[in-house]
């Protein structure tokens, strides 16, 4: 027992890794179970328009996080012993994400006539909206800050999700009703998140103000640099090749990009356990959080890798199950796309739990903002000659990208961040 790896002696909050595990259960795994249904009632063609307007949705719940998944829950873990600092927080973040929904509502409208398939269908676009607003409004963060409280913040979320995918059952079963999917998801997650919200502020005394959401802006428009760039190169790429490709090998693609990314998830609880642990320790406890930074990065590469190699071998399987036999064009493009688990992994490690852990945001950013300028014409370039094979191979080539320019960065300016000076009190 004395030769475990103290990686597992270095983990303090096992019930903050086991909730985050059940959150990430809930969030990617169990809409998962959703797809096999999906699918086969809906046909390619409407599967691809939910699985496209899907994406409305996490645009707008990416624009409504801003920087506070990471500056948030920094500023929480440094003051956990302090409520009156935490309804600071709390105040100025829901201040802000008020100031972002309407922005949010504003952008929708603008955009509406120009996005395909949004003025053809707009009652599902206004639902997919209404889904990234009501996600907007996850109090994770604040739990994770504090250090408590994910357990049941777990529960919520996963029988949130549990509701959506029982619903989706029994209401969704003509290939008209893929709006209802939209609906239900919006509907289930606003009212616990909005729960759940409520509960924070009868426990503490919050104020809101627009002043102060306008300093909370101010404050994280750093990380949320690396947010936009994250979306544009996400995100945004998807809504430009809809422009080239058809909606059912849109379905496809987003389809093999989903199960991909659920099984990276598999390593997402580890590495937000660890992040305000490392951020709590690397003012005092370099050496510490050096230990931790290079057990999640071997850790995260070794699982990730396993997970591609067994994602490319069951492919077809995969593609049977998840979609059924009129998707067997998903098959090599699930393959290309399974090699994207590693690189994903390890670019969380470099860029949230070392450089933002660090303070080193602006390199995180500056290294994404370069990422997300180029993808948008290399998605349009590649969806217009290569089609679906090409649109398939963009998120290697642009998170590839991202590896090299995160690893400089790391060398650059935290270059003790896994490997600190021995001290002579040390010796």
């Amino acid at each position: 027992m004395s030769n475990l790896p103290r990686l597992f002696r270095d983990l303090p909050h096992l019930s903050t890794f086991f909730s985050f595990s059940a959150i990430q259960a809930a969030q990617l795994l169990l809409p998962l179970l959703a797809l096999p249904w999906l699918a086969r009632v809906l046909g390619p063609a409407a599967f691809g328009l939910l699985m496209y307007m899907s994406v409305i949705s996490v645009v707008v719940g990416l624009v409504m996080d801003w920087g506070f998944t990471l500056g948030a829950v920094r500023a929480a873990a440094v003051c956990r012993e302090k409520p009156v600092a935490l309804a600071k927080i709390l105040g100025d973040v829901l201040s802000a994400k008020m100031l972002l929904a309407a922005a949010c509502l504003a952008g929708s409208l603008v955009l509406l006539p120009f996005l395909p398939h949004a003025a053809a269908h707009p009652g599902a676009y206004a639902l997919a909206v209404l889904g990234g607003l009501s996600r907007g409004i996850n109090p994770t963060w604040f739990f994770q800050g504090m250090g408590n409280g994910m357990r049941r913040m777990a529960v919520w979320d996963t029988g949130s999700s549990a509701a959506v995918l029982l619903l989706t059952f029994v209401c969704v079963r003509a290939a008209a009703q893929w709006p209802l999917y939209l609906f239900l998801s919006a509907l289930c997650k606003g009212l616990v998140y909005a729960l759940l919200t409520s509960g924070l502020l009868r426990r503490y005394h919050v104020s809101f103000s627009l002043r102060s959401g306008l300093q909370a802006l101010s404050r994280t428009k750093t990380l949320f640099g690396g947010v936009l760039s994250s979306l544009l190169y996400n995100n945004g790429t998807q809504l430009i090749l809809g422009f080239f490709l058809p909606p059912a090998q849109m379905g496809m693609l987003m389809a093999a990009d989903k199960i991909v990314r659920a099984a990276v998830s598999l390593s997402n609880p580890v590495t937000q356990t660890l992040f305000p642990e490392i951020c709590a320790l690397r003012a005092g406890e370099q050496r510490r959080a050096a230990h931790l930074l290079r057990w999640s990065l071997l850790g995260t590469a070794l699982v990730m890798l396993c997970a591609a190699a067994a994602i490319w071998y069951a492919a077809p399987l995969l593609i049977s199950l998840a979609l059924g036999r009129d998707y067997a064009a998903a098959v090599p493009i699930l393959r290309i796309m399974a090699f994207l688990a590693p690189i994903l992994a390890c670019n969380f490690v470099l860029g949230t739990q070392t450089l933002v852990s660090f303070g080193q945001e602006k390199a995180l950013a500056f290294t994404l903002a370069a990422a997300g300028a180029l993808s948008l014409p290399a998605a349009a370039l590649i969806g217009h000659f290569w089609g679906l094979t090409g649109a398939a191979c963009l998120p290697l080539l642009v998170e590839g990208g991202i590896f090299l320019g995160l690893s400089w960065s790391v060398l650059r300016f935290c270059p003790a961040a896994f490997f600190p000076p021995v001290s002579k009190d040390a010796e």
